[in-house]
Formats: C-alpha cells, sequence, structure tokens
C-alpha cells in the first residue's frame, strides 16, 4: 500500500537510532504516515554487522524499538514512550549497505501506557523482522531534565536526500 508523508520528525544530536553526529549510529530518518504510522530510513554498515553482511540482531531491536516508541508522536509530539517490553522476532536476515525501512504504530493506547507494533523491511516489501512492545508514556519534559534539550538537540533536520520523499509503498 502506498501512504503519504505528513511530515518529517526531528532528530537528536547523539541517539544511536536517529542521532545526525553519532558517527556509529544509523543516521535514521523518521516521516509521519497519513494512517499514524511512523517510518524510518536507515542503511546499516559495516560497524553494525553480527554474521558477515548481515546486521546485529541487537541493532535491529533497537531500531524497532525507537520507532515504535516514538511512534505516539504521530498523536502528540511532547509524549514520548519508554520501554516497558519488545519482543522481537527474526524473519529473514537484514542485510547491510542497503535502504531499508523500519515501520511502528500504536496499537493500544490508556493513560499511563500504550502498545504498538512494528516491521523492518527491504524496498522490495519483504518483512525481515517484526516486533510488539509497550511503553509507559512520558511528557518530553519528565524524560529530560535540561529543557535545552528540546531546543538545542532535539532538531528538525531538512535532509535534501529527503526532500523529495512524498509516500512510501509498504507491504502493510
Amino acid at each position: 500500500m502506498i501512504y503519504k508523508v505528513l511530515k518529517k520528525q526531528n532528530n537528536s544530536e547523539m541517539c544511536f537510532v536517529c542521532g545526525i553526529h553519532n558517527e556509529s549510529g544509523l543516521n535514521t530518518s523518521y516521516y509521519e504516515l497519513e494512517n499514524n504510522q511512523l517510518i524510518g530510513v536507515f542503511k546499516g554498515h559495516d560497524v553494525h554487522q553480527s554474521y558477515p553482511e548481515r546486521m546485529h540482531g541487537g541493532i535491529v531491536t533497537a531500531l524497532l524499538d525507537e520507532t515504535i516508541g516514538r511512534a505516539v508522536q504521530t498523536l502528540d509530539e511532547n509524549i514520548w514512550g519508554v520501554t516497558v517490553e519488545i519482543t522481537v522476532r527474526f524473519v529473514k536476515p537484514v542485510p547491510l549497505d542497503q535502504v531499508l525501512y523500519t515501520v511502528g504504530y500504536v496499537t493500544n493506547m490508556r493513560s499511563r501506557m500504550f502498545e504498538g507494533e512494528g516491521y523492518v523491511c527491504n524496498t522490495d516489501k519483504e518483512i525481515l523482522a517484526t516486533a510488539k512492545a509497550k511503553y509507559f508514556i512520558q511528557h518530553v519534559d519528565k524524560i529530560v531534565s535540561d529543557i535545552d534539550f528540546v531546543r538545542e538537540q532535539w532538531i528538525y533536520v531538512d535532509d535534501a536526500k529527503d526532500s523529495e520523499v512524498k509516500s512510501f509503498d509498504l507491504p502493510k
């Protein structure tokens, strides 16, 4: 299915998954889609390897955790998810050195917690890994004691390579 992009989410300075200045990180760009899904676009490199030419399972888990956890921001940009539990199922090897997508969405919202699901897929729409997770709902002010973090390190990045992104064709 083709989903229209509504807006690009912020990146942080040093986050392993979305940090723009973390040299060992994945530099994932996140986009909110019209169906309240969140998609991350990333590419793993040799530093993210486990077996030859495969991304380490812990890094795949980190991608899914970050994506599902921040999918709640499609509903309220000031709410962040704090991980309680995540279960990952690895379906196929996750390759390195090619563009991949991670998709997350909220499946159940309560007053203090939410649940979500997500997956990692390639550009051929093959699902490589799936996850289900639970998160505490936290306002950004409760997570970050220094509110300057939000102003100085949680930033919108108008990425030239992403400026033409209008929609994504996803498996589900």
